[in-house]
C-alpha cells in the first residue's frame, strides 16, 4: 500500500518521518495532542519566566527593573497570540508549531534585554538560558529543526553579549561557554530520541490497525471494517450533503475451478492481482475497495452517479478479462461479473447500507445468470416510484473466460 506508516522510514537526524505525505498523516492524527501540550506548556513557561521577574527587582529595584519586568511580560502576550493562531489554524499541528516558534524566538530575545539590564549577573543568565534551550527543545511541541535552531542562536547570541560585556573572568566566561554548549547538545539530542519514539509508537499502532481493518492477502479493506463504520460514514456524508453514492459489487467467475486446477495458492495470487487492478482505476483517497469475501469485492464511490459507476465497471471488467497471471509458470485468466447501484441521498435519506450491499449483490447475480463476465447496473428510484423502474444500464461482452 502506498505511503503505509507501517514501512515509512524515519529520517534520523529530522525525527520526522520521510514521507512527506506519512508526516502529514501523523500530525493530523496528533494535533489534538500537539495543541493541548503546547498550550499547557506556554502556560507554565510564561508563569515561571514572569515569576523570575522578583530577581531582577532585587537585583536593580523597582524602577531600574521596568525594562526587564516589561521584556518578561512580552512572552504570556506572545502565548495568548500564539495560542488563539494554534486553535483557528486547519492543520492544528501546524499552527501549534508555528505558535511555538514565535513564542519561544520572540521570548528568547526578549531575554537579552534582562541580560542587558544585568551584566554583572551573565553566569546567572548562562544557566537560565540553558534551562531555557531545554525548555525550548524538549518541553515545548515543537519540529525538531525548528527547535535547535530557536536554541541554539538564542544560546549564542547571549555567550557574544557576555563575551561583549566581559564582566566576569575570561575563565568564568568560557565555563559558561560549555555549559550552555553542553545544554543545546544534551536537549537537541533528547528531543530527537522523543520524536523517533513517538513516531515508532505511531507506526506501530498504525500496525495494528492495518491488521484489524484490512484483509493481509490483497491489502483492501475487510467486511468487518466495513460493517463497523466505513459504509455508514459514507452514507452519513451522502445524506448530510445530499450528494449521490454508488456502489460496485464484483466476483471472479470460475475462481473455484482455478482453486481445483492449480490449487490455492494460484488462488490467492489471482485474488492479489484483481484488487491491485481495482485500486489502480479508482480514486486513491476518494473510492474505497472493500474484499467482502472470498472471490467478492465492493467498492465504494463517493460523489458519483451510476453512469460514472458503470463506466468504470466496465474498464475494470475488460481490464480484467485481458489480465493474465503468472503463478510458477501456470498463466492464470478469468474474467469477473459486476453489480452496479447507485442513489441520490437527496431523496433517499432513509436508504440503509445493507439495502445498497443487497442490491448490488442481486445485480451482480443477475450478471451472473446472465452469462457473466458483464455489467449490470441500476439507480434505486425514491419510495413511490416503482423499485425496477429505476435507470437500467446492461453492458455485456463475450465470454473471455480462459479455460
Amino acid at each position: 500500500m502506498p505511503n503505509d506508516p507501517s514501512i515509512a522510514p524515519i529520517a534520523r537526524l529530522r525525527g520526522e518521518f520521510a514521507c512527506a505525505s506519512t508526516e502529514i498523516g501523523f500530525l493530523n492524527q496528533q494535533g489534538d495532542a500537539i495543541l493541548r501540550d503546547l498550550r499547557r506548556a506556554l502556560m507554565l513557561c510564561s508563569l515561571f519566566y514572569v515569576g523570575f521577574g522578583v530577581a531582577d527587582v532585587l537585583a536593580l529595584g523597582w524602577r531600574g527593573a521596568v525594562p526587564s519586568i516589561l521584556a518578561r511580560l512580552t512572552w504570556p502576550l506572545l502565548a495568548f497570540v500564539g495560542l488563539r493562531h494554534a486553535c483557528r489554524a486547519a492543520m492544528p499541528a501546524k499552527g501549534a508549531f508555528q505558535a511555538a516558534s514565535l513564542c519561544t524566538a520572540l521570548g528568547m530575545c526578549s531575554y537579552a534585554v534582562v541580560v542587558i539590564n544585568r551584566p554583572g549577573d551573565i553566569l546567572l543568565h548562562g544557566m537560565s538560558i540553558s534551562l531555557m534551550s531545554v525548555v525550548t527543545l524538549i518541553f515545548i511541541p515543537n519540529r525538531l529543526v525548528n527547535a535547535v535552531a530557536i536554541a541554539l542562536g538564542s544560546s549564542v547570541g547571549i555567550v557574544l553579549l557576555g563575551w561583549y560585556q566581559h564582566m566576569v573572568s575570561t575563565r568564568h566566561l568560557i565555563s559558561m561557554s560549555l555549559l550552555i554548549l553542553f545544554a543545546n547538545l544534551f536537549g537537541a539530542v533528547a528531543a530527537n530520541r522523543h520524536a523517533r519514539l513517538w513516531r515508532e509508537q505511531y507506526r506501530t499502532q498504525q500496525v495494528l490497525t492495518n491488521l484489524s481493518i484490512r484483509d493481509p492477502l490483497t491489502g483492501c479493506f475487510n467486511r468487518r471494517h466495513l460493517n463497523a463504520a466505513l459504509l455508514d460514514g459514507e452514507l452519513a456524508r451522502a445524506r448530510r450533503y445530499r450528494l449521490h453514492l454508488s456502489l460496485i459489487m464484483c466476483d471472479l467467475d470460475a475462481f473455484k475451478k482455478i482453486n481445483d486446477t492449480h490449487g490455492h495458492h494460484a488462488g490467492d495470487e489471482l485474488l492479489r492481482a484483481f484488487a491491485e487492478l481495482l485500486r489502480s482505476l479508482t480514486r486513491d483517497g476518494v473510492d474505497t475497495v472493500v474484499r467482502y469475501g472470498g472471490e467478492e469485492f465492493l467498492i465504494i464511490l463517493p460523489e458519483t452517479r451510476l453512469d460514472g459507476a458503470a463506466e468504470l465497471a466496465e474498464r475494470v471488467r475488460k481490464a480484467f478479462a485481458q489480465l493474465v497471471v503468472d503463478c510458477d509458470g501456470a498463466m492464470l485468466s478469468t474474467t469477473a461479473s459486476f453489480g452496479v447501484v447507485a442513489a441520490d441521498f437527496s431523496q433517499h435519506q432513509a436508504l440503509t447500507p445493507q439495502a445498497l450491499i443487497a442490491e448490488a449483490d442481486q445485480l451482480m447475480y443477475e450478471a451472473k445468470h446472465g452469462g457473466r463476465n458483464q455489467v449490470q447496473a441500476r439507480e434505486l428510484e425514491p419510495r413511490g416510484s416503482e423499485h425496477r423502474s429505476g435507470h437500467r444500464s446492461e453492458h455485456n461482452a463475450r465470454n473471455e473466460r480462459a479455460a
